[in-house]
């Protein structure tokens, strides 16, 4: 099983209810090629892992690279793994913008940086195991 991890910045400042149709879409789009992943908000910043095999991750992330409303994609992490982080969720969202009573060192950490580009993969890698473990 292949993962993939990236962070991309909007173009716009997406509203609750279009940030609501964009997951709506992944998750159709995701559930046809077995794909499961998290996509994480915080600002106009966009962090997401993708799972499943290569070829459909690389499937999704290329029509994600396409989208005119984000930019400045950087791929941050891959791996191969036997087991997938989300395999119940075709796409699952956390918006950090609304994010209470976070607890996890690791994401409070996450949550107060300015800039999540200044997160190592590692550190990046480690925030997805932490909502793992709290989902």
């Amino acid at each position: 099983m292949y993962r993939l991890m990236y962070l991309s910045t909007a173009t716009v400042k997406f509203t609750d209810d279009e940030l609501e149709a964009l997951l709506a879409t992944a998750q159709v789009n995701n559930q046809k090629k077995d794909v499961t992943g998290l996509l994480i908000i915080k600002g106009r910043s966009f962090l997401q892992c993708l799972e499943g095999t290569k070829e459909d991750v690389m499937f999704i992330y290329d029509k994600i690279a396409q989208d005119s409303r984000h930019d400045n994609i950087i791929q941050v992490f891959e791996d191969q793994d036997d087991e997938r982080y989300f395999p119940n969720w075709s796409m699952g969202f956390k918006n950090f913008n609304h994010m209470d009573a976070v607890t996890s060192k690791k994401m409070i950490d996450f949550s107060k940086i300015e800039n999540i580009e200044n997160f190592s993969s590692d550190m990046i890698s480690e925030v997805f195991k932490e909502f793992v473990e709290v989902s």
